[in-house]
């Protein structure tokens, strides 16, 4: 049995799932156009406010380098809360919070070169890629 050493939320863009530790995530909003932010950095779709907190929407295909032509409507916003800010995730679907096992993969990841990218999952018989998206918005403050 593996050990677990945190909880993930699974997330989906394109073809390929992803999962985020937990420990970071405010909340998952269904979908809401933000107002757009003149002169924000490329990635950033606009700004919402949730509950009197503004929170910076980030488009996931950005973020992970995607074709955004390959992915589907972005259907949810993940919420995440770090000390630079509330920061906000474009994705396709939210499916699942799982465990994340002690033993992830670090090798063969050269088919993508990203810092957000910090190895993959086997669980379940599907690959998760686990990201990471703290040291990227705090880069935006």
């Amino acid at each position: 049995m593996e050990q677990v050493v945190e909880k993930g939320i699974c997330f989906r863009l394109g073809d390929e799932r992803y999962i985020h530790s937990l420990s970071n995530v405010k909340e998952v909003l269904s979908y809401q156009s933000p107002a757009p932010v003149p002169g924000a950095n490329e990635g950033v779709e606009g700004m919402i406010d949730v509950r009197g907190n503004m929170v910076t929407v980030l488009y996931g295909t950005h973020l992970l380098k995607l074709d955004p032509n390959e992915c589907e409507e972005e259907g949810h916003i993940i919420v995440l809360d770090f000390p630079t800010g509330h920061f906000g995730v474009r994705v396709e679907e939210v499916e699942q919070v799982i465990d994340i096992p002690q033993n992830v993969d670090t090798n063969g990841l050269e088919y993508r070169d990203h810092h957000c990218i910090q190895g993959t999952v086997q669980l379940n018989k599907e690959l998760y890629i686990l990201v990471e998206f703290s040291d990227y918005c705090k880069a935006l403050d």
